[in-house]
Protein backbone atom coordinates (compact mmCIF):
# COMPACT_ATOMS: atom_id res chain seq x y z
CA UNK A 1 0.00 0.00 0.00
CA UNK A 2 1.06 3.32 -0.60
CA UNK A 3 1.97 5.28 2.62
CA UNK A 4 1.29 8.73 1.40
CA UNK A 5 -2.37 6.98 0.59
CA UNK A 6 -2.55 5.57 4.00
CA UNK A 7 -2.08 8.79 5.48
CA UNK A 8 -4.47 10.37 3.33
CA UNK A 9 -2.20 12.31 1.55
CA UNK A 10 -2.06 10.43 -1.83
CA UNK A 11 -3.80 10.94 -5.16
CA UNK A 12 -7.59 10.32 -4.41
CA UNK A 13 -10.14 10.34 -7.05
CA UNK A 14 -11.06 13.70 -8.30
CA UNK A 15 -8.86 17.00 -8.26
CA UNK A 16 -8.44 18.66 -4.69
CA UNK A 17 -6.79 20.90 -6.35
CA UNK A 18 -10.31 22.66 -8.47
CA UNK A 19 -11.27 24.11 -5.30
CA UNK A 20 -8.10 26.13 -5.28
CA UNK A 21 -9.26 27.23 -9.13
CA UNK A 22 -12.71 28.15 -7.92
CA UNK A 23 -11.09 30.28 -4.79
CA UNK A 24 -9.28 32.34 -7.16
CA UNK A 25 -12.19 33.10 -9.25
CA UNK A 26 -13.48 33.97 -6.37
CA UNK A 27 -10.74 36.72 -5.58
CA UNK A 28 -10.64 37.82 -8.52
CA UNK A 29 -14.17 38.90 -8.57
CA UNK A 30 -13.63 39.93 -5.14
CA UNK A 31 -10.44 41.43 -4.63
CA UNK A 32 -11.22 43.89 -1.93
CA UNK A 33 -12.89 41.09 0.56
CA UNK A 34 -11.09 39.05 3.21
CA UNK A 35 -9.76 35.66 2.50
CA UNK A 36 -12.02 34.61 4.63
CA UNK A 37 -15.37 35.61 2.46
CA UNK A 38 -13.30 33.81 -0.19
CA UNK A 39 -13.19 30.12 1.24
CA UNK A 40 -16.57 30.68 2.92
CA UNK A 41 -18.03 31.75 -0.78
CA UNK A 42 -16.45 29.02 -2.74
CA UNK A 43 -17.37 26.18 -0.54
CA UNK A 44 -20.96 27.46 -0.56
CA UNK A 45 -21.14 28.11 -4.20
CA UNK A 46 -19.13 24.84 -4.68
CA UNK A 47 -21.62 22.95 -2.82
CA UNK A 48 -25.27 24.39 -4.31
CA UNK A 49 -23.18 23.39 -7.43
CA UNK A 50 -22.51 19.50 -6.60
CA UNK A 51 -26.56 19.34 -5.38
CA UNK A 52 -27.76 20.57 -8.27
CA UNK A 53 -26.05 17.63 -10.24
CA UNK A 54 -27.07 15.38 -7.52
CA UNK A 55 -29.70 13.68 -9.57
CA UNK A 56 -26.96 13.62 -12.88
CA UNK A 57 -28.74 16.56 -14.64
CA UNK A 58 -28.34 20.08 -14.62
CA UNK A 59 -31.45 21.72 -15.66
CA UNK A 60 -31.99 25.45 -16.72
CA UNK A 61 -33.81 25.95 -13.37
CA UNK A 62 -31.15 24.78 -11.39
CA UNK A 63 -28.37 27.07 -13.81
CA UNK A 64 -31.13 30.04 -13.15
CA UNK A 65 -31.68 28.90 -9.05
CA UNK A 66 -27.57 28.83 -9.12
CA UNK A 67 -27.49 32.42 -10.70
CA UNK A 68 -29.67 34.02 -8.49
CA UNK A 69 -28.12 32.76 -5.26
CA UNK A 70 -24.84 34.04 -6.38
CA UNK A 71 -26.28 37.37 -7.11
CA UNK A 72 -27.27 38.22 -3.65
CA UNK A 73 -23.62 38.27 -2.61
CA UNK A 74 -22.69 41.38 -1.88
CA UNK A 75 -19.61 42.65 -3.92
CA UNK A 76 -20.17 40.01 -6.28
CA UNK A 77 -19.98 41.94 -9.45
CA UNK A 78 -22.78 40.83 -12.14
CA UNK A 79 -20.60 40.42 -14.91
CA UNK A 80 -18.67 37.66 -13.19
CA UNK A 81 -21.65 35.32 -12.14
CA UNK A 82 -21.79 33.50 -15.35
CA UNK A 83 -18.42 32.70 -15.86
CA UNK A 84 -18.70 31.92 -11.84
CA UNK A 85 -21.73 29.49 -12.49
CA UNK A 86 -19.57 27.60 -15.52
CA UNK A 87 -16.60 27.23 -13.51
CA UNK A 88 -18.54 26.03 -10.86
CA UNK A 89 -20.95 23.78 -13.14
CA UNK A 90 -17.28 22.03 -14.80
CA UNK A 91 -16.03 21.77 -11.38
CA UNK A 92 -17.89 20.66 -8.72
CA UNK A 93 -18.80 16.73 -10.45
CA UNK A 94 -14.49 16.62 -10.93
CA UNK A 95 -14.38 17.38 -7.00
CA UNK A 96 -13.05 14.15 -4.89
CA UNK A 97 -14.15 13.47 -1.46
CA UNK A 98 -10.90 15.17 -0.08
CA UNK A 99 -12.28 18.72 -1.62
CA UNK A 100 -15.66 17.74 0.13
CA UNK A 101 -13.96 17.10 3.48
CA UNK A 102 -12.27 20.60 3.13
CA UNK A 103 -15.61 22.57 2.35
CA UNK A 104 -17.38 20.39 5.21
CA UNK A 105 -14.15 21.35 7.66
CA UNK A 106 -14.00 24.81 6.32
CA UNK A 107 -17.47 25.62 6.91
CA UNK A 108 -17.86 23.83 10.53
CA UNK A 109 -14.83 26.09 11.43
CA UNK A 110 -16.35 29.41 9.95
CA UNK A 111 -19.79 28.76 11.02
CA UNK A 112 -21.90 28.30 13.92
CA UNK A 113 -24.76 25.60 14.01
CA UNK A 114 -27.35 28.16 12.78
CA UNK A 115 -25.33 29.52 9.84
CA UNK A 116 -24.54 25.58 8.96
CA UNK A 117 -28.54 25.31 9.36
CA UNK A 118 -28.68 28.10 6.24
CA UNK A 119 -26.12 26.69 4.35
CA UNK A 120 -28.12 23.45 4.35
CA UNK A 121 -31.42 25.38 3.40
CA UNK A 122 -29.66 26.95 0.51
CA UNK A 123 -28.54 24.08 -1.24
CA UNK A 124 -32.23 22.76 -0.45
CA UNK A 125 -33.68 25.26 -2.63
CA UNK A 126 -31.00 24.96 -4.96
CA UNK A 127 -31.65 20.81 -5.33
CA UNK A 128 -35.62 22.13 -5.67
CA UNK A 129 -34.90 24.22 -8.18
CA UNK A 130 -36.53 22.07 -10.76
CA UNK A 131 -39.59 21.29 -8.57
CA UNK A 132 -38.87 18.81 -6.96
CA UNK A 133 -36.20 16.67 -4.34
CA UNK A 134 -35.71 13.36 -6.12
CA UNK A 135 -34.04 10.57 -4.17
CA UNK A 136 -30.45 11.22 -5.14
CA UNK A 137 -30.63 15.15 -3.90
CA UNK A 138 -32.42 14.19 -0.80
CA UNK A 139 -29.71 11.65 0.06
CA UNK A 140 -26.53 14.42 -1.11
CA UNK A 141 -28.29 16.90 0.76
CA UNK A 142 -28.40 14.06 4.07
CA UNK A 143 -24.60 13.22 3.66
CA UNK A 144 -23.61 17.05 3.30
CA UNK A 145 -25.91 17.62 6.48
CA UNK A 146 -24.13 14.75 8.67
CA UNK A 147 -20.94 15.98 7.39
CA UNK A 148 -21.50 20.00 8.50
CA UNK A 149 -23.01 18.53 11.92
CA UNK A 150 -27.00 19.54 11.15
CA UNK A 151 -29.12 16.59 12.79
CA UNK A 152 -31.26 14.89 11.17
CA UNK A 153 -34.59 16.28 12.64
CA UNK A 154 -33.36 19.89 11.35
CA UNK A 155 -32.68 18.46 7.83
CA UNK A 156 -36.40 17.09 8.01
CA UNK A 157 -37.76 20.26 8.85
CA UNK A 158 -35.90 21.80 5.92
CA UNK A 159 -36.53 18.89 3.14
CA UNK A 160 -40.74 19.56 4.67
CA UNK A 161 -39.90 23.65 3.49
CA UNK A 162 -38.74 22.43 0.45
CA UNK A 163 -41.25 19.63 -0.59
Amino acid sequence: MDPLAWLGLGKTKGDPHRLDVVRRAVEELMPSDEPVLHRYITCVAVLLARVAHADGALDQAEVARLHELLQRIDGLPASGIASLCELLSDTAPKLGEEAWTLCYRELKTLCDAGERRQVLRLLASEAAADGRLDGAERRMLAEVATALGVDARDLDAILGDEG
